[in-house]
């Protein structure tokens, strides 16, 4: 498996959710002060009848930095649901945003994940700008694959359409500058004799 891993961009809509190919986990943050649910999260509770919104109203999770929500279920292309606790949004920021990813890439790895589709924290209410979240994101794989090693084959970003396009040129820079110090041959100290 390679060490580059393909990134995908799917707008939240879920016309579009429903022609993707899917895979094995959808990950989606989930705030402790926003009501109702937004962005990616508030879709997915929408397509599972509220049932995100009632687990809130009735305590089971509060969205809590670092909890952790998992789902089964066959409403939604992928096999399984993940919703990541984000916190208060009046106190997210970019560590926030990187302890967020940080703890998602984690939990995907240890549900034996290869194919993720992910709406990065923050993006839903504007928190963290495009090119921040995928660079945060970008650093938060590559922590991920030199702790477990290279584990993901797919990822899908899921974000509004009008930020993806910024998202998918930094992806592909950082992919190119990526290939490229790989193929460069290594070069070795000059010789001091």
């Amino acid at each position: 498996m390679s060490d580059l891993v393909p990134i995908n961009f799917l707008p939240v809509d879920l016309q579009r959710w429903d022609a993707d190919p899917g895979g094995d986990v959808l990950v989606v943050p989930i705030w402790s002060d926003v009501r109702p649910l937004r962005g990616a999260a508030g879709l997915l509770d929408w397509r599972l009848c509220g049932k995100v919104s009632q687990m809130l109203r009735e305590g089971r999770v509060a969205g809590s930095v670092g909890e952790k929500l998992l789902l089964l279920t066959g409403r939604v292309r992928w096999r399984r649901i993940l919703g990541i606790g984000a916190g208060p949004s009046h106190a997210f920021g970019d560590g926030s945003c990187t302890a967020a990813l940080d703890c998602a890439l984690e939990a995907a790895h240890g549900l034996g994940t290869r194919q993720l589709a992910l709406a990065i924290p923050g993006r839903d209410l504007d928190l963290v700008k495009p090119e921040r979240a995928m660079q945060y994101l970008l650093e938060s794989i590559e922590k991920s694959r030199l702790a477990h090693g290279a584990w993901l084959e797919r990822l899908t970003v899921i974000d509004a359409s009008t930020a993806t396009k910024s998202m998918a040129e930094l992806a592909k820079a950082t992919a190119k500058a990526k290939e490229k110090a790989a193929s460069a041959p290594a070069r070795s100290a000059p010789d001091k004799s």
